[in-house]
């Protein structure tokens, strides 16, 4: 095959992967576990793609858990983190090197650990050591194991904290499936977008409610889209970022994409509405993604579908591959021989 038609290829690879995220949502989410108690907060480790779950699971029960949510992306835990933390160690291959770093001092503070993986040497850790763990199958790019990583962390949140979010992502489904009909149409909203977009650097707002599914928009676009993103939220917007948007040329490079919640409490509309309006004073046209779902669990998950598929339409429009991610790839080989070089000269000091 030659460069075009291999581009072609992954185009589909891809659009066949976000395209199967309802599914593996909805089957990752049939194995029940128990979590006993005797924990005071929760900690969810991982990077990239295996901590966005983290961030949507904390983002629908923040109203209802008693407990702190937190997700951890740095490989230094927190001196808070002790045998009284129930961590949650997400990798999809298993052998994310912060990950594994993040699960090491864990288990040596004497954590309670589940885990999230296709294999690897996570899952071997966690063999050894008699964690909860939850299988993904292998073969997937890991950003697009979302469905799969999510739905397990739905049921393990749900188990340890008694919240409902595996419940109210069931309740979604439905709406979710209509929605990727739409969304593979003809007539996509994610295409139009995209089409807007093109050219630009996209620069996603959301309340702070979602700023999870902002998150995920900027990632995907990032990964599959070859382009510079950025996601922020209201209304910290309105305490910082509106004085960049309100002058300056460098406006016209940026697509602003704001995820708008239809139904969300009345305080929440007024501070989007206002941010909207500031906005249009200052001539900025805004690319306004209209979320109707009641259910803030449903927002999240629709938010999500619509900017996986607005990143998909993005590569074909520019013609890339969205499978392919050499730079990461090579980031990773040097960062694991600049952090084996160090570990080389603190041995050879002792």
């Amino acid at each position: 095959m030659d460069s075009a038609e291999e581009v072609l290829c992954m185009q589909k690879v891809m659009a066949e992967e976000i395209y199967n995220f309802t599914d593996d949502l909805k089957n990752s989410m049939q194995h029940p576990i128990k979590i006993d108690a005797g924990f005071d907060r929760i900690m969810i480790c991982g990077m990239g793609g295996s901590a966005i779950g983290g961030d949507i699971v904390r983002d629908i029960v923040s109203g209802e858990t008693k407990y702190p949510i937190t997700v951890q992306r740095f490989p230094e835990l927190p001196k808070w983190v002790d045998d009284r933390t129930f961590v949650i160690a997400s990798s999809y291959s298993g052998n994310t090197r912060e990950t594994l770093e993040m699960y090491r001092q864990a288990a040596e503070r004497g954590c309670r650990i589940a885990i999230i993986t296709s294999g690897g040497e996570l899952e071997k850790l966690g063999k050894e050591r008699g964690d909860i763990i939850a299988k993904m199958t292998q073969g997937l790019q890991p950003r697009s194991a979302l469905g799969q990583g999510l739905g397990h962390l739905a049921v393990m949140v749900d188990a340890a904290c008694g919240t409902r979010c595996s419940q109210e992502i069931r309740n979604s489904l439905p709406a979710l499936y209509k929605l990727r009909d739409k969304l593979t149409s003809d007539t996509s909203e994610a295409k139009r977008i995209a089409v807007e977009i093109k050219g630009r650097i996209p620069i996603i707002y959301s309340t702070a409610g979602i700023y999870s599914s902002a998150t995920r928009w900027r990632g995907q676009i990032n990964e599959n889209s070859k382009m510079i993103s950025f996601a922020g939220s209201v209304p910290e917007f309105n305490h910082n970022e509106i004085a960049g948007w309100s002058e300056g040329e460098l406006r016209s490079k940026c697509a602003l994409v704001f995820l708008y919640e239809s139904h969300a409490h009345e305080a929440i509309k007024a501070m989007a509405d206002a941010s909207l309006a500031a906005l249009k004073k200052y001539d900025q046209k805004v690319i306004v993604v209209r979320i109707r779902s009641r259910s803030p669990a449903q927002r999240i998950l629709e938010s999500v579908m619509v900017g996986d598929y607005v990143s998909l339409y993005l590569a074909q429009i520019h013609g890339v591959d969205p499978v392919e991610v050499g730079s990461i790839n090579e980031f990773k080989s040097r960062l694991s021989k600049a952090v084996s070089a160090v570990k080389q000269v603190g041995r050879s000091k002792k």
